[in-house]
Protein backbone atom coordinates (compact mmCIF):
# COMPACT_ATOMS: atom_id res chain seq x y z
CA UNK A 1 0.00 0.00 0.00
CA UNK A 2 1.15 3.21 -0.92
CA UNK A 3 1.82 6.17 1.88
CA UNK A 4 -1.75 7.12 2.00
CA UNK A 5 -0.79 11.15 1.37
CA UNK A 6 1.35 10.10 -1.38
CA UNK A 7 -1.57 8.26 -2.94
CA UNK A 8 -3.64 11.55 -2.32
CA UNK A 9 -1.35 13.70 -4.31
CA UNK A 10 -0.69 11.07 -7.10
CA UNK A 11 -4.65 10.65 -7.77
CA UNK A 12 -5.23 14.19 -7.12
CA UNK A 13 -7.21 13.63 -4.73
CA UNK A 14 -11.02 11.82 -5.57
CA UNK A 15 -10.41 9.11 -3.17
CA UNK A 16 -13.61 7.20 -2.04
CA UNK A 17 -14.41 5.72 1.29
CA UNK A 18 -17.01 4.35 3.76
CA UNK A 19 -17.68 3.80 6.87
CA UNK A 20 -16.85 0.44 8.69
CA UNK A 21 -19.63 0.13 11.30
CA UNK A 22 -20.11 -3.64 10.98
CA UNK A 23 -17.43 -5.69 13.46
CA UNK A 24 -16.32 -8.16 10.76
CA UNK A 25 -13.18 -8.88 9.42
CA UNK A 26 -15.30 -10.15 6.26
CA UNK A 27 -17.03 -6.55 5.37
CA UNK A 28 -13.79 -5.49 5.25
CA UNK A 29 -12.26 -7.68 2.88
CA UNK A 30 -15.54 -7.23 0.54
CA UNK A 31 -15.24 -3.59 0.92
CA UNK A 32 -11.76 -3.85 -0.66
CA UNK A 33 -13.00 -6.42 -3.24
CA UNK A 34 -15.59 -3.77 -3.65
CA UNK A 35 -12.98 -0.94 -5.20
CA UNK A 36 -12.98 1.23 -2.07
CA UNK A 37 -9.56 3.10 -1.81
CA UNK A 38 -10.11 3.50 2.19
CA UNK A 39 -12.49 3.06 5.19
CA UNK A 40 -13.12 4.85 8.00
CA UNK A 41 -13.32 2.89 10.98
CA UNK A 42 -16.00 4.36 13.51
CA UNK A 43 -15.27 4.69 17.18
CA UNK A 44 -17.48 7.10 17.56
CA UNK A 45 -20.67 5.37 16.47
CA UNK A 46 -20.08 1.77 16.34
CA UNK A 47 -19.40 -0.53 18.95
CA UNK A 48 -15.43 -1.07 17.96
CA UNK A 49 -13.06 -1.64 20.73
CA UNK A 50 -9.51 -1.11 20.82
CA UNK A 51 -8.55 -4.84 19.63
CA UNK A 52 -10.92 -4.84 17.02
CA UNK A 53 -9.85 -1.63 15.36
CA UNK A 54 -5.90 -3.10 15.33
CA UNK A 55 -7.18 -5.84 13.48
CA UNK A 56 -9.37 -4.09 11.35
CA UNK A 57 -6.36 -1.82 10.08
CA UNK A 58 -3.95 -4.74 9.49
CA UNK A 59 -7.02 -6.12 7.53
CA UNK A 60 -8.31 -2.56 5.54
CA UNK A 61 -4.40 -2.24 4.05
CA UNK A 62 -3.99 -5.77 3.92
CA UNK A 63 -6.83 -5.32 1.48
CA UNK A 64 -5.39 -2.53 -0.76
CA UNK A 65 -7.11 0.50 1.17
CA UNK A 66 -6.14 3.00 3.68
CA UNK A 67 -7.27 2.83 7.48
CA UNK A 68 -8.72 5.95 8.57
CA UNK A 69 -9.88 5.90 12.32
CA UNK A 70 -12.58 8.04 13.39
CA UNK A 71 -11.82 8.92 17.17
CA UNK A 72 -14.56 8.03 19.88
CA UNK A 73 -14.38 11.47 21.84
CA UNK A 74 -12.49 14.52 22.29
CA UNK A 75 -10.23 12.64 25.56
CA UNK A 76 -7.16 12.02 23.00
CA UNK A 77 -6.78 8.83 24.80
CA UNK A 78 -6.70 6.18 22.05
CA UNK A 79 -4.27 8.11 19.74
CA UNK A 80 -0.87 7.44 20.74
CA UNK A 81 -2.20 3.30 20.67
CA UNK A 82 -4.45 3.59 17.24
CA UNK A 83 -1.18 5.37 15.31
CA UNK A 84 1.22 2.84 16.65
CA UNK A 85 -1.34 0.90 15.55
CA UNK A 86 -0.45 1.90 12.06
CA UNK A 87 -3.61 3.28 11.20
CA UNK A 88 -2.67 6.26 7.89
CA UNK A 89 -4.93 8.63 9.74
CA UNK A 90 -7.62 10.22 12.15
CA UNK A 91 -10.49 11.90 12.18
CA UNK A 92 -11.88 13.98 15.16
CA UNK A 93 -15.13 14.45 14.93
CA UNK A 94 -17.12 17.38 16.27
CA UNK A 95 -14.59 19.97 16.79
CA UNK A 96 -15.91 23.03 17.53
CA UNK A 97 -12.91 25.31 18.57
CA UNK A 98 -9.34 25.43 16.61
CA UNK A 99 -8.02 25.14 20.39
CA UNK A 100 -9.21 21.71 20.85
CA UNK A 101 -8.47 21.00 16.71
CA UNK A 102 -4.64 21.98 17.79
CA UNK A 103 -4.82 19.87 21.13
CA UNK A 104 -5.66 16.70 19.53
CA UNK A 105 -3.73 16.95 16.08
CA UNK A 106 -0.30 17.72 18.20
CA UNK A 107 -0.93 14.77 19.82
CA UNK A 108 -0.61 12.64 16.57
CA UNK A 109 2.70 14.17 15.80
CA UNK A 110 5.91 13.42 17.22
CA UNK A 111 7.99 15.74 19.38
CA UNK A 112 9.36 18.76 19.13
CA UNK A 113 6.30 20.01 16.91
CA UNK A 114 4.13 17.57 18.61
CA UNK A 115 3.55 15.04 21.42
CA UNK A 116 3.22 11.92 20.09
CA UNK A 117 5.92 9.44 21.54
CA UNK A 118 8.31 7.22 19.95
CA UNK A 119 6.93 3.88 19.66
CA UNK A 120 9.47 2.40 17.43
CA UNK A 121 8.27 -1.41 18.41
CA UNK A 122 4.44 -1.08 17.74
CA UNK A 123 3.16 -2.07 14.32
CA UNK A 124 3.77 1.76 13.11
CA UNK A 125 7.33 1.09 13.45
CA UNK A 126 7.32 -2.68 11.66
CA UNK A 127 8.33 -3.61 15.42
CA UNK A 128 11.49 -1.68 15.39
CA UNK A 129 12.44 -3.17 11.77
CA UNK A 130 11.39 0.05 10.12
CA UNK A 131 14.21 2.81 9.66
CA UNK A 132 13.92 5.41 12.28
CA UNK A 133 13.78 8.19 9.46
CA UNK A 134 10.84 5.87 7.78
CA UNK A 135 8.89 5.77 11.05
CA UNK A 136 8.99 9.27 11.88
CA UNK A 137 8.63 10.74 8.16
CA UNK A 138 4.91 8.43 7.96
CA UNK A 139 4.09 9.61 11.44
CA UNK A 140 4.81 13.06 10.73
CA UNK A 141 4.26 13.77 7.05
CA UNK A 142 2.11 10.74 5.62
CA UNK A 143 -0.81 10.45 8.28
CA UNK A 144 -3.81 12.05 7.97
CA UNK A 145 -4.68 14.52 10.85
CA UNK A 146 -8.34 15.17 9.76
CA UNK A 147 -10.86 17.38 11.81
CA UNK A 148 -14.43 17.32 11.71
CA UNK A 149 -16.69 20.63 11.64
CA UNK A 150 -20.16 19.92 12.04
CA UNK A 151 -21.83 23.60 12.47
CA UNK A 152 -22.05 26.61 10.75
CA UNK A 153 -19.84 28.63 13.47
CA UNK A 154 -17.07 25.95 13.19
CA UNK A 155 -17.28 26.36 9.32
CA UNK A 156 -17.50 29.96 8.87
CA UNK A 157 -13.77 29.66 10.69
CA UNK A 158 -12.44 27.40 8.38
CA UNK A 159 -10.26 29.21 7.78
CA UNK A 160 -8.77 29.17 11.28
CA UNK A 161 -8.67 25.35 11.44
CA UNK A 162 -7.04 25.22 8.20
CA UNK A 163 -4.20 27.65 9.59
CA UNK A 164 -3.48 25.04 12.97
CA UNK A 165 -0.40 23.94 11.96
CA UNK A 166 -0.73 19.92 12.82
CA UNK A 167 -4.32 19.78 11.12
CA UNK A 168 -3.63 18.38 7.51
CA UNK A 169 -7.39 18.14 6.72
CA UNK A 170 -11.07 19.38 6.86
CA UNK A 171 -14.01 17.20 7.30
CA UNK A 172 -17.35 18.89 6.29
CA UNK A 173 -19.98 16.38 8.98
CA UNK A 174 -23.44 17.17 7.03
CA UNK A 175 -25.44 14.78 9.59
CA UNK A 176 -24.65 17.33 12.39
CA UNK A 177 -24.69 20.77 10.51
CA UNK A 178 -28.21 19.24 9.83
CA UNK A 179 -29.43 19.17 13.60
CA UNK A 180 -28.34 22.35 14.30
CA UNK A 181 -29.34 24.04 11.20
CA UNK A 182 -32.31 22.36 9.84
CA UNK A 183 -30.87 22.54 6.94
CA UNK A 184 -30.23 19.17 4.52
CA UNK A 185 -27.29 18.93 2.64
CA UNK A 186 -28.84 19.37 -0.72
CA UNK A 187 -29.66 22.90 0.50
CA UNK A 188 -28.25 26.05 -2.28
CA UNK A 189 -26.57 27.23 1.28
CA UNK A 190 -25.35 24.13 2.28
CA UNK A 191 -23.77 23.55 -1.18
CA UNK A 192 -22.09 26.76 -1.02
CA UNK A 193 -20.58 25.83 2.12
CA UNK A 194 -19.73 22.64 1.01
CA UNK A 195 -17.94 23.80 -2.21
CA UNK A 196 -16.13 26.41 -0.39
CA UNK A 197 -14.88 24.35 2.42
CA UNK A 198 -13.10 22.66 -0.45
CA UNK A 199 -11.82 25.65 -1.73
CA UNK A 200 -10.26 26.88 1.23
CA UNK A 201 -8.44 23.64 2.03
CA UNK A 202 -7.41 23.30 -1.75
CA UNK A 203 -5.90 26.89 -1.67
CA UNK A 204 -4.12 26.04 1.38
CA UNK A 205 -2.70 22.41 0.47
CA UNK A 206 -4.75 20.72 2.54
CA UNK A 207 -6.75 18.01 2.70
CA UNK A 208 -11.00 18.11 2.71
CA UNK A 209 -12.89 15.07 2.88
CA UNK A 210 -16.98 14.70 2.54
CA UNK A 211 -19.52 12.00 3.60
CA UNK A 212 -22.41 11.06 0.78
CA UNK A 213 -25.49 9.22 1.71
CA UNK A 214 -26.15 8.32 -2.28
CA UNK A 215 -23.55 8.04 -5.34
CA UNK A 216 -25.30 10.91 -6.56
CA UNK A 217 -24.31 13.24 -3.66
CA UNK A 218 -20.39 11.27 -4.07
CA UNK A 219 -20.22 12.24 -7.83
CA UNK A 220 -21.10 15.82 -6.56
CA UNK A 221 -18.55 16.10 -3.35
CA UNK A 222 -15.89 14.59 -6.30
CA UNK A 223 -16.79 17.36 -9.09
CA UNK A 224 -16.12 20.04 -6.39
CA UNK A 225 -13.01 18.70 -5.52
CA UNK A 226 -12.95 17.28 -2.25
CA UNK A 227 -10.37 14.79 -1.73
CA UNK A 228 -11.89 12.12 0.26
CA UNK A 229 -15.35 11.50 -0.59
CA UNK A 230 -17.21 8.86 1.43
CA UNK A 231 -20.45 7.30 0.24
CA UNK A 232 -23.07 5.57 2.66
CA UNK A 233 -21.39 2.66 5.12
CA UNK A 234 -21.15 -0.38 5.27
CA UNK A 235 -24.35 -1.43 7.48
CA UNK A 236 -26.57 1.07 5.08
CA UNK A 237 -25.18 -0.80 1.83
CA UNK A 238 -26.02 -4.16 3.27
CA UNK A 239 -29.37 -3.02 4.67
CA UNK A 240 -30.44 -1.64 1.49
CA UNK A 241 -29.45 -4.39 -0.48
CA UNK A 242 -31.05 -6.93 1.80
CA UNK A 243 -34.49 -4.81 1.56
CA UNK A 244 -33.95 -4.45 -2.60
CA UNK A 245 -33.48 -8.11 -3.07
CA UNK A 246 -36.71 -9.31 -0.86
CA UNK A 247 -39.30 -6.61 -2.57
CA UNK A 248 -37.90 -7.73 -5.95
CA UNK A 249 -38.33 -11.38 -4.87
CA UNK A 250 -41.79 -10.63 -3.91
CA UNK A 251 -42.90 -8.50 -6.52
CA UNK A 252 -45.94 -9.60 -8.27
Amino acid sequence: MKQFLDFCAERGGGLLGTWLKIPSLATVEMLGRAGFDFLVIDMEHAPHSLDQVYDFIFATQACGMAAVVRLPDHTGAEIQRLLDAGADGLLAPRITSPQTAERLTRQMVFSPKGERGLGTTSRAGSWGMAPMQDYLRRGDEQCLRMVQLEDWDALAAVDEYLSVPTVNGVFIGHGDLYLSSGKPSSDPEVRDVTKLVAQKAKATGKLSGAAAATPEDAQLYLAMGYSLVMVSNDATIFANAAAAAVAQARAK
